[in-house]
């Protein structure tokens, strides 16, 4: 198998996973309630699921790719569906990418310490990113009727919670990446070998 087919199928795989795992959430914490905010629940699912893929799959563009496809899986997987549930989606796909870009352009991706900083600040800026255009681009009530205060404090409140769950998805996902990620390849090239692709 080259890398090209590769890299398709990966994109399939952790872009389903991601979203049969955001329509699974929610559909099951609309179902039993919310003990702890979802958000914290789906940001930490996020960071596990597209940490882990980045790692064993660095090539730039893919955390946005898996997004994309996260977005038509959770379409398909949720009966009541909300714009702001795609547009989260998809915007923390956009912010990792650009994250994961950067850190890969300056050699941090193996840096435990640096990446957590960098996840962080990630997830906070997803997190303002998100409540901030749900407020004021897509004129949702929900979000807007807090104000620029309320915004910020849900950010740095709940956001703070999701963004901490997110650095746990994170420091889960980078060593189970790093312990799969040779002998995946090694499994993937004698694959390849033995049926002459």
């Amino acid at each position: 198998m080259n890398d090209k087919k590769k890299l398709i199928l990966g994109i399939l795989v952790f872009g389903s996973i991601w979203g049969g795992t955001e329509a699974l959430t929610i559909a099951n914490m609309a179902a039993v309630g919310e003990v702890i905010p979802r958000s914290v629940v789906l940001v930490f699912a996020a960071l596990l699921i597209l940490s882990f893929a980045r790692y064993v799959m660095p090539m730039r563009g893919s955390t946005l790719l898996i997004g994309v496809i996260a977005v038509g899986v959770k379409v398909l997987g949720l009966q009541t569906l909300f714009g702001c549930q795609l547009a989260g989606l998809l915007g923390q796909a956009v912010v990792l990418e650009v994250a994961f870009s950067l850190a890969q352009r300056y050699n941090l991706m193996e840096r435990p310490l640096s990446m957590g900083a960098v996840i962080l600040a990630s997830c906070y800026a997803n997190g303002l990113l998100f409540s901030f255009s749900q407020a004021y681009v897509f004129q949702n009530s929900w979000w807007l009727d807090r104000g620029a205060v309320g915004l910020l404090e849900w950010s740095f409140g709940v956001g703070s919670v999701a963004a901490l769950a997110g650095l746990l998805g994170f420091a889960v996902a980078m060593p189970l990446a790093r312990l799969v990620r040779q002998p995946l390849a090694r499994l993937t090239e004698a694959r390849s070998s033995d049926h002459g692709i």
